[in-house]
Order: structure tokens, then C-alpha cells, then sequence
């Protein structure tokens, strides 16, 4: 898997949490690997996440990926994510736009890698939901609980409890208002395909 975010919105920290949870769960082996822009916060970050039933031996970042993800839509026109993809795999695109504006804002060299390779195409408004549960930090929550209902790497139910243990774990010091907020963004992402 392939994670594009933007330094300082909390992408990174839920990737190591969904690998912690993906290794500490299941019978896989995992490998993390975590690129990030010089100016950190503000910057590109790109997370790296392996897992699966082999043994993992070398390490190297992922050119091909079963499941990308675009934590910022305005990437899309920088970056060619896309091709990361691996044909019959899944992307999920966080962006603000209505289904009718989808049409006009992804480029057309987007359209065409999805149509030609068969990728299942997401979209989440991770940030109006989190906005709409009360507060806008959330949104990596939302796309975390949104990857694993699309990932499918362990059955949802458990996933979420999974999720919500290190909600609790990261967040009581700071309040149970805190740890429920998260809880309902997990809820949310899950809920929002």
C-alpha cells in the first residue's frame, strides 16, 4: 500500500498504527517504510506499507501498489500517483469534490489509467466529515477506518475494535471527549464508501 499525505495532517502516525495493527493481528509480515518532504510539516509525505504471507527480506519502496491513496486531491495534478497502481487495484482519492466536479477536475491522463487498468476508484470528503463530527484533525482517522473497510486485510468489525484500542491507547491522556471524537471518526470512515 501507498499513502500520499501532507506533512502535519496525521497520515503517517495512522499508517503506523495500521501496520502495528495489521502485524500485531494477523499472521503477516509487515514492513513500514515513511518518505517525507525536507519541510516536514507542509510538505509531501509518502507512506510505504508492505504485508503478506512471505517473509519480507529486502527493503526498497513501493513502485507498485495493490492499494493507493491520495490524502490531498491538489497531488493529483503534481504527482503521477496513479501509476502506482497495480492493474485491478484500488484508489482512494480524500478530495471535496461532488460527483459532477470528479469529472472535471481529475485529469484526463487519471481517467484513462483507471478505465485501461481496471482500478477500483474511491472518494471520501474525509474533511467535511470530520468537520461535521467536530473536529477537522480527525480526518487521518477517517481515512484509516476507510482503508481497512476497502483493504478487506482483516474482517472490518475487528479492524474497528483494533482501531479504537489505539484511539484509547493515544488519546485518554488528553480526555474521553478526545478518544470519542475519534471513535466516531473510525465509525465514519468505515461508513463513508
Amino acid at each position: 500500500c501507498k499513502f500520499w499525505g501532507l506533512g502535519g495532517d496525521g497520515t503517517v502516525g495512522a499508517n503506523k498504527n495500521s501496520i502495528k495493527i495489521i502485524g500485531d493481528h494477523t499472521d503477516k509480515y509487515i514492513q513500514a517504510y515513511f518518505q517525507y518532504d525536507s519541510k516536514k510539516t507542509g510538505g509531501i509525505t509518502i507512506s510505504h506499507l508492505r504485508f503478506g504471507d512471505s517473509p519480507i527480506k529486502s527493503s526498497y519502496y513501493i513502485n507498485k501498489a495493490d492499494f493507493v491513496a491520495c490524502h490531498n486531491s491538489a497531488y493529483l495534478n503534481k504527482y503521477d500517483m496513479i501509476s502506482d497502481v497495480k492493474p485491478g487495484g484500488t484508489f482512494l482519492l480524500d478530495c471535496l469534490w461532488s460527483d459532477e466536479e470528479l469529472g472535471e477536475h481529475l485529469p484526463a491522463s487519471v481517467k484513462t489509467y483507471i478505465a485501461k487498468n481496471n482500478i477500483k476508484f474511491y472518494t471520501i470528503n474525509a474533511t467535511k466529515i470530520a468537520i461535521d463530527i467536530g473536529n477537522a484533525k480527525v480526518k487521518n482517522t477517517v481515512l484509516q477506518s476507510a482503508f481497512f473497510a476497502l483493504a478487506k486485510i482483516l474482517p472490518i468489525d475487528e479492524a474497528i475494535e483494533y482501531m479504537k484500542k489505539m484511539a484509547y491507547k493515544s488519546y485518554i491522556k488528553k480526555g474521553q471527549a478526545i478518544v470519542d471524537l475519534n471513535y466516531a471518526a473510525i465509525d465514519a470512515g468505515k461508513d463513508a464508501l
